[in-house]
């Protein structure tokens, strides 16, 4: 018996398993001494060239669960590469980091919903932890966020990564969204944030060369391949010289990620075909969100992709690999 865990989030576990015999595989998932679920290694696996693949998207997010194992039903032999254990990818951010929530009016549940927060605590934690990585990003720029810095959170829903930004660190922080839902909480929740809702389609409602940084997570993560380059120049114009952009894409790894959970579109697609092409875009088949009005779905970007092509607008200074929640690449740029 052989097995191997190729993915495994808070919200669902995928890999391959073949048992003795011509049966498909019967495994068990738990975590902390429950059982999450049992699942039938039984898809093909045509990098394997037989029928031994599994995914099981769990019936509710791990939340604070560390640590995932998944064995042979009826036996103790467990997979290659389990346990899991999310803590040395996620850790639990500590009450200091988290500081940022107390008195804060939390979003609706439906908009954290929508960003893959479906708690409070999720939401929170994800927050903390991004605020962190995009500090010390423009620190390592800047030397430090001051307060005279002008910085824009592009693409910031309900404020997961601004709303703790904005209140740990003091500057003139700004937030803007297509979603009008998700702006109309921001301007209860964060009245010292100036926020507004942008089209979708370029430009922004600001002048040239009026901000010294841009951040903007999991948003080039769904923008259609004609768009790419058009908000990249216009996040360039917002920019002053030397002024700094953080951008978020997924890199080869959530190609795999999105074959094994089973997303429309990505079921016959590799890394090594991100790889070949550079960029891929697969379109959700019925987005419905606000103020989307064009293509939205999931893209994904090759790294050297991103250093060749994104250059031509602006200089990619240095790309951090899984950055942003262990999933998400994070790209320096600046405007020279």
């Amino acid at each position: 018996m052989k097995g191997h865990i190729d993915t495994c989030t808070r919200a669902g576990i995928a890999g391959w398993a073949i048992a003795r015999g011509d049966e498909p595989a019967e495994l068990v998932v738990s975590a902390g001494g429950e059982v999450l679920g049992r699942v039938r290694a039984d898809e093909f696996r045509p990098d394997l060239n037989r029928r031994c693949g599994f995914r099981l998207a769990f019936a509710r997010p791990l939340g604070n669960v560390q640590e995932v194992r998944v064995a042979f039903a009826g036996t103790d032999v467990e997979l290659s590469n389990s346990p899991i254990e999310f803590r040395h990818r996620l850790v639990k951010p500590s009450e200091a980091d988290l500081r940022w929530t107390h008195g804060l009016e939390m979003p609706p549940t439906d908009q954290m919903r929508l960003i893959g927060s479906n708690t409070v605590e999720i939401f929170a934690d994800q927050g903390s932890r991004t605020a962190s990585v995009l500090h010390d990003q423009i620190a390592e720029f800047f030397g430090e966020i001051r307060p005279d810095h002008r910085l824009l959170d592009f693409g910031c829903g309900v404020g997961r990564s601004l709303l703790p930004m904005s209140r740990r660190y003091p500057a003139r922080w700004f937030g803007c969204d297509v979603n009008d839902r998700a702006i109309a909480y921001l301007q209860r929740a964060a009245p010292g944030v100036t926020t507004f809702v942008n089209a979708y389609d370029p430009p922004l409602p600001l002048p040239d060369e009026s901000l010294d940084c841009v951040i903007s997570i999991s948003i080039w993560t769904h923008l259609p391949i004609a768009m790419q380059l058009p908000w990249l120049a216009e996040i360039r114009r917002v920019l002053r010289r030397g002024g700094l952009a953080l951008i978020s894409t997924s890199g080869p790894h959530v190609v795999d990620v999105r074959r094994k959970r089973g997303d429309a579109g990505w079921g016959e697609l590799y890394a090594a075909d991100l790889e070949e092409a550079g960029i891929l875009y697969r379109p959700y088949a019925n987005p419905g969100l606000r103020g989307v009005t064009a293509s939205y779905g999931l893209t994904a970007h090759h790294p050297a992709h991103v250093q060749r092509v994104w250059s031509t607008i602006m200089p990619v200074l240095k790309t951090s690999v899984r950055a942003v929640e262990a999933m998400q690449d994070l790209h320096m740029l600046t405007r020279l």
